[in-house]
């Protein structure tokens, strides 16, 4: 089952979309991208996330014990494998990102963009982000 935790801890119940509002740990979206993927065979999951180094600064100041000790080793290491990270800085990158998204049908391959199978998780952190002031005159 899905959790914004590491094991064992309070599952999520199942949902088609969800919304996280609030403060929650810089780990979250890791534990649910692993828990996602570990718990589900052949899933893949996709985050989409603005500020590259303010997430690695998150997770590096919060130094999840969890994640330093199993993060490398077998179930958590084959999960990690399906996930995947993508950094788009402004509102029209997303947009770009998010129509390029597609699986491989013999016509066009590009190796950021194309995927294997669909994702069947898709995380979007820190969506607000992407529509301040700053980040739209960027745009």
């Amino acid at each position: 089952m899905i959790s914004f935790f590491p094991p064992p801890c309070p599952q999520l119940p199942e949902f088609q979309t969800l919304l996280v509002r609030g403060t929650y740990h810089a780990s979250a979206p890791v534990h649910l991208l692993l828990s996602h993927c570990s718990g589900t065979p052949g899933a893949r999951a996709i985050c989409l996330t603005p500020q590259r180094e303010s997430f690695r600064n998150a997770l590096v100041e919060l130094k999840d014990q969890w994640i330093e000790v199993h993060g490398g080793i077998g179930r958590t290491s084959a999960a990690a494998l399906r996930t995947e990270i993508f950094y788009p800085p402004t509102l029209a990158h997303l947009r770009l990102t998010l129509s390029m998204l597609h699986e491989y049908d013999d016509t066009v391959h590009h190796r950021k963009t194309t995927l294997a199978v669909a994702p069947t998780l898709l995380v979007l952190h820190e969506l607000s982000a992407y529509f301040t002031a700053q980040a739209t005159q960027a745009t």
